[in-house]
């Protein structure tokens, strides 16, 4: 989790293992096609492009490497028959989350699968993670930058909301504690909640009506988020601080909520419902 005074989150990465791409593919060709064309600096070039895509520290200043590994691995989906069977590369990644009640104790477990299916989704989670971070590496004093960032989360929710579609589609459910469905889920509501928190932040200058309206947008995403972190296939994946910043940040928003909610009632002079909003928005906090 990155420092931040709004106490935002960023989605935490899997750990890619170094993997031999160019002799395998090498391979293949050859056998497939003959020396008619040399493959090799494509193939060489594609092995680099995982490595540099992948085996790095952050993604605060750029994340198009790891975007174009990501189109390769879409274009040779189709062209490569990359299984255990035939084109043999066996892909290892470690997982982002620990699931606490793993007999594997409190450390981040390791799998692998020859799908390239399973690649994908790997590389997709960490694209969620490193918008994440892109997010948060934005000054968000600074108006255009807030912007930036609130568009940075939403593609992160759009991210994680595909992946849980295309985990379910591909059968990898089982091979990370990642993909659990509501896993995935819990992280594209966080992420879309914490835009819609971005738009609230912007909002000082709206009217009432319109502010009451946009923390309403980020209390409901943050209660969704928690909502999936507390199903019982994902309260021992999620980590306990993630679970409890989605829980006082719909509480929050519930409230200020409310409270322009009130402000507006106020102006439209109607004093009784007035009254009411701001009871339950210090109920709320």
């Amino acid at each position: 989790m990155t420092s931040n005074p709004q106490h935002f989150l960023t989605i935490l990465a899997k750990k890619p293992f170094d993997v031999n791409l160019s002799t395998p593919i090498k391979n293949f060709i050859k056998a497939t096609f003959g020396d008619k064309e040399d493959y090799s600096a494509s193939v060489d070039g594609f092995n680099s492009l995982r490595a540099e895509a992948l085996l790095r520290s952050n993604y605060k200043d750029d994340c198009s490497k790891l975007l174009r590994y990501y189109d390769q691995l879409n274009a040779i989906e189709y062209k490569l028959p990359i299984t255990e069977n035939q084109i043999r590369i066996y892909f290892k990644w470690q997982d982002a989350f620990v699931s606490s009640g793993s007999l594997f104790g409190s450390k981040q477990k390791t799998n692998g699968s020859w799908k390239l299916a399973y690649e994908k989704a790997c590389v997709l989670f960490n694209i969620g993670h490193a918008y994440s971070e892109l997010a948060l590496a934005q000054n968000l004093s600074i108006d255009e930058q807030m912007k930036v960032a609130s568009r940075y989360f939403q593609l992160a929710s759009g991210v994680y909301s595909y992946l849980k579609d295309y985990v379910n589609a591909n059968s990898l459910s089982d091979l990370s504690v990642d993909f659990e469905p509501a896993v995935l889920a819990s992280m594209s509501w966080l992420m879309l909640a914490q835009a819609a928190e971005l738009i609230y932040i912007k909002s000082a200058s709206f009217k009432d009506e319109v502010a009451a309206k946009v923390a309403a947008h980020a209390a409901d995403c943050y209660k969704e988020a928690y909502t999936s972190a507390k199903t019982e296939s994902a309260k021992k994946i999620i980590p306990e601080n993630y679970v409890n910043v989605m829980f006082v940040k719909h509480l929050l928003f519930q409230s200020k909520t409310e409270y322009h909610a009130g402000n507006q009632a106020q102006a439209d002079r109607k004093y009784g419902l007035k009254v009411a909003r701001y009871e339950v928005s210090e109920i709320n906090i």
